[in-house]
């Protein structure tokens, strides 16, 4: 039996997810994977040979205290932004610039279980800003559609180095930015949920 994701029950709007009500929404509305991360830049996933082993490889000790919070768009536009803490506020915050920078049609989130996506105050702004979260069932991460495309970016991470904090952050929301228009990243996801969709751009 094929799975499918099911809205949370929290979610009031989300019994309506039916095929055909998803058929009805209007053209211009837009869908993604939505997420937090935490890439440091001495995030390090690449491996050098050497035949003496003398290699080495020395980077500044950079740290970057902000948590990576990041919405990856089939259909519309990616966002990533930057926040101290990952709370329910915060989170809002997030909604609202994803709003801002796909002004038009509803929106729909595809996302973990994370506390403070089913917090009150999430769920009451996002009804506010016509936006719809779509959650995941625990502990399948793969099921989310920008779970790879954190991997690349933190592989590109890897090689580089950084001078300082604004260097890289720069360098996560160019870096983002540039593989969001990527849809390989939800190639598989594209397939099992969406089989009778030619084309998302």
């Amino acid at each position: 039996m094929q799975t499918r994701f099911s809205p949370s029950a929290s979610t009031r709007r989300s019994a309506r997810m039916t095929p055909r009500t998803r058929r009805r929404k209007p053209s211009r509305s837009c869908s993604g994977s939505f997420d937090e991360a935490w890439p440091q830049p001495f995030d390090n996933s690449q491996r050098m040979w050497s035949f003496d082993r003398t290699v080495t490889i020395e980077k500044p000790l950079v740290t970057f205290p902000r948590r990576s919070i990041g919405f990856y768009a089939l259909t519309g536009q990616s966002v990533i932004t930057f926040k101290e803490r990952l709370v329910k506020e915060t989170i809002v915050e997030a909604l609202e610039e994803i709003r801002e920078q796909n002004p038009v049609g509803r929106i729909l989130l595809v996302a973990d279980n994370y506390g403070s996506h089913h917090a009150k105050l999430t769920q009451e702004r996002a009804d506010e800003l016509d936006i719809e979260f779509v959650f995941i069932p625990p502990y399948s991460p793969t099921l989310n559609a920008i779970e790879p495309l954190w991997k690349d970016l933190k592989r590109e991470i890897s090689p580089e180095i950084f001078a300082d904090r604004d260097h890289f952050k720069a360098f996560l929301t160019e870096t983002f930015l540039r593989l969001s228009h990527r849809l390989s990243f939800a190639s598989d996801w594209i397939e099992t949920f969406l089989p009778g969709v030619q084309r998302l751009r």
